[in-house]
């Protein structure tokens, strides 16, 4: 289920690897890859996020909302001021407000996936990052759905794309569900405790 506290400590994580300014193209292929290379190796994501392609490859579309100032969700209508309070937009760098994150919300594997995308890519411009998932061996999930235009990137197709078998994506959509069932379940326990 995706949480924006996650995603801001994540983002401000890989920030710091760039003295706290960074493209945000170049940061979305980042943490699309390293969401990617988590599947493969642990079937879960970093990022929770969901996905479409756009003639750039692959983007996170909550992350790209939220850089845009256009994130919208009825059950989390904070996530936008919480993430305007970490980070700000200039030109087409995501800069951090204050070099201080809290990293509660990442696990040491999240740590660890971040680290090796970035140690392999760390010294790309974006426009690499755009040619690398471009490439049939990095990303055939991807189709460019033409200019200014989006389609979706079903979790199916990621899957499929890192040779999960039509078995596997049948149970990780399953317990996924799941998960995220049972998350709403305890958000509306600690609202109803909070309320109290």
């Amino acid at each position: 289920m995706f949480n924006v506290e996650k995603l801001i400590q994540v983002c401000g994580y890989i920030l710091k690897k760039y003295d706290g300014r960074l493209n945000y193209t170049k940061l979305i292929k980042l943490l699309y890859l390293a969401d990617k290379e988590a599947l493969k190796e642990s079937l879960i994501t970093i990022s929770d996020d969901e996905y479409v392609c756009m003639t750039n490859g692959p983007v996170l579309i909550s992350l790209y909302d939220l850089i845009r100032n256009r994130y919208s969700n009825n059950d989390d209508i904070n996530a936008q001021s919480l993430w305007n309070a970490r980070f700000i937009k200039d030109g087409y760098d995501l800069v951090y407000i204050s070099p201080q994150y809290p990293e509660g919300k990442m696990s040491e594997y999240d740590k660890d996936v971040i680290d090796r995308i970035d140690a392999q890519y760390h010294d790309k411009s974006h426009g690499e990052l755009i040619n690398a998932v471009h490439r049939r061996e990095i990303c055939p999930e991807w189709t460019d759905p033409g200019h200014g235009t989006t389609s979706p990137l079903h979790l199916e197709k990621i899957l499929k794309s890192i040779g999960c078998s039509d078995k596997e994506i049948l149970w990780f959509l399953e317990e996924k569900e799941i998960y995220e069932e049972e998350d709403r379940h305890f958000d509306k326990i600690a609202e109803l405790i909070v309320s109290k």
